[in-house]
């Protein structure tokens, strides 16, 4: 028999509204109905859950992120991906893509292997959606944080064996403009696998041909792209002012308070609208532990809050992020969901509700390859709920109708 559970006595945040004294009713694994306490009839069985006039918000859903808690995606572990799991409910997030780096093929085929054989187990917390191979096809001019010793050229002898074992892999990230890379995207489009750009040099006209050759998404905005550039007298328009300028594309920012000013926040939703933008963390293992030094693909990384003079948000306690030990690029980022939606608050000046959005619906339509159950608070859907104070403060994370997470 389901157990049924009413959240009460909340703000519910949907897609078009907030819903005061609001009330979400679940059944099993499904939310059965959403209004205000005087629509709905709690049943006496119920376990009801008093939030005390929180938030009440669809489960955060990150798309992109390498490790969290002590878990490395990358080591391709069962242990690892357990570890994330369980710490990302803390955040609130109660899905994730798993993400690897730039690395051997046989390292990034153990651990896609890992993935697929740990979303059959249930996870403690956050469940696992697929896979997002980031690399390693991407330009050496835009490595980031990539480890170069690994960055190829896409051939398909490579990629077509891993895709045809792997019904986990959701979305391949590559720099569109370097030889075999529009075939690969002709072949994710093909087999309904988001293609997305990055780590690129690409031009406009690069762009174009990559939109028509299966590329919908691009990572992590202004991150490992090019922009504007002079060849001659000309300007050259480069990746981050076609992600801005074309429709047809969706994108993501990483939102940790470091690698993006709330200026440049602000002019990607300007320019996007807040339909065809989403939040990632794009956090490695260190997420969730404080500073220190650690590993990332095989590069030595610091994890500290130092931020510049210049930098539009001053230095806060407990904001951390990862850099290169020579302090020359970020090194993914240590953020998590909660303090994702915060920031775009605090700093960007989103409602709530908006902020919501960039970490709910919107990344469950972005991505090709994953049933749409999850993303909003409606009858029918998972019951992937999220519960908040005025602070974004996680007071209670449940994943499929189950509690994974209480602080209230």
């Amino acid at each position: 028999m389901n157990t049924v559970t009413a959240i009460v006595n909340g703000t519910v945040i949907t897609p078009v509204k907030e819903i005061p004294d609001g009330l979400v009713l679940i059944e099993g694994d499904r939310i059965k109905e959403v209004g205000t306490r005087t629509q709905i009839e709690v049943p006496p069985e119920a376990e009801v859950i008093d939030v005390k006039g929180a938030y009440i918000s669809p489960g955060f859903i990150d798309l992109h992120l390498h490790g969290a808690w002590g878990g490395d995606v990358s080591a391709g572990t069962e242990q690892d991906l357990f570890k994330i799991s369980a710490g990302l409910v803390r955040g609130g997030t109660t899905s994730f893509l798993p993400t690897t780096l730039s690395g051997p093929l046989a390292q990034i085929t153990r651990a896609v292997d890992s993935v697929q054989k740990t979303m059959a187990k249930r996870p403690p917390g956050a469940k696992i959606l697929g896979v997002h191979l980031e690399g390693p096809y991407f330009n050496l001019q835009q490595k980031g944080a990539q480890n170069p010793e690994y960055i190829i050229e896409p051939k398909p002898e490579d990629y077509l064996p891993l895709l045809e074992s792997y019904d986990c892999i959701k979305r391949i990230s590559a720099a569109p403009e370097i030889p075999g890379a529009l075939e690969l995207g002709q072949e994710l489009k093909r087999r309904g696998i988001t293609a997305a750009i990055a780590h690129s040099e690409a031009t406009y006209q690069d762009v174009l041909k990559a939109i028509k050759n299966g590329y919908t998404h691009v990572t992590h905005i202004y991150s490992a792209m090019s922009g504007v550039r002079r060849v001659s007298a000309y300007r050259v328009t480069g990746l981050i002012e076609s992600t801005l300028l074309l429709d047809e594309l969706t994108t993501e920012m990483i939102a940790d308070g470091h690698h993006l000013p709330p200026s440049l926040m602000r002019l990607v939703l300007k320019a996007k609208g807040l339909d065809r933008v989403c939040l990632v963390t794009d956090s490695m293992a260190a997420a969730g532990l404080g500073p220190g030094e650690y590993n990332l693909g095989g590069l030595d990384v610091v994890v500290e809050a130092d931020v510049p003079e210049i930098f539009e948000i001053p230095t806060a306690e407990h904001n951390y992020v990862a850099k290169l030990k020579d302090r020359t690029a970020f090194a993914s980022s240590v953020a998590t969901m909660d303090q994702s939606v915060r920031n775009m608050v605090k700093y960007v000046g989103l409602s709530i509700s908006d902020a919501v959005k960039l970490a709910t619906i919107n990344p469950a339509r972005m991505q090709q390859g994953l049933n749409q159950e999850i993303g909003l608070l409606d009858p029918g859907m998972k019951a992937d709920v999220t519960v908040f104070n005025q602070d974004i403060e996680i007071q209670l994370t449940m994943v499929n109708g189950e509690i994974k997470y209480r602080n209230c």
